[in-house]
């Protein structure tokens, strides 16, 4: 997970998006060497550039892209944070069929975000009826705390307050990771 993050990180310093982050794109060599592939549907951006939602497979898709909403490097973050969860539950975390299926698949897990997160120029409008609120303390319950901590700042509803990879490369689960492996 530290080194597809670092070269997240490496991609967003260089204002690249990857747009199609899913564990079939992450490629890992016989001698564990973790690398990043198809840069298909990569581009540059600006900040909060109107770019095409059809990007990123279904599962690995964050709202904001799911809600035609404009975007930026924090749908890799999701993604990231979708292949994070799948590590440790060795299958998806989010598996809808339809865009619609996916919200609610999603907001299962995190629950429904508060009114003011919802994003405003998005064409699906916000309803209370799309899944009980509930607390995100403990995503998936058979993680640790530092899992759970990492797990929710990766698929935080607003991608604002998405964590990035150069602050997830900080986060103290990893570097507990870090300082076992040295």
């Amino acid at each position: 997970m530290r080194q597809l993050l670092s070269g997240l990180d490496f991609l967003h310093t260089n204002t690249v998006i990857h747009r199609d982050l899913k564990p079939d794109n992450v490629l890992v060599s016989s001698r564990g060497e973790v690398k990043i592939a198809d840069f298909g549907l990569a581009r540059i951006y600006t900040y909060h550039i109107a770019l095409t939602p059809c990007v990123v497979t279904l599962w690995y898709r964050a709202p904001e892209v799911l809600l035609q909403s404009s975007y930026m490097s924090s749908v890799d973050m999701w993604s990231a944070g979708c292949i994070f969860a799948e590590l440790f539950l060795l299958r998806p975390l989010f598996r809808g069929f339809t865009e619609i299926q996916q919200l609610q698949k999603i907001f299962e897990v995190i629950g429904l975000p508060s009114e003011e997160d919802w994003p405003i120029e998005s064409p699906v409008c916000y309803s209370p009826a799309w899944a009980e609120k509930k607390p995100t303390k403990q995503l998936l319950p058979s993680l640790a705390h530092e899992e759970n901590d990492l797990l929710s700042q990766f698929l935080a509803f607003n991608p604002v307050h998405r964590i990035s990879a150069c602050r997830a490369l900080a986060h103290p689960f990893l570097a507990d990771c870090n300082s076992e492996d040295e």
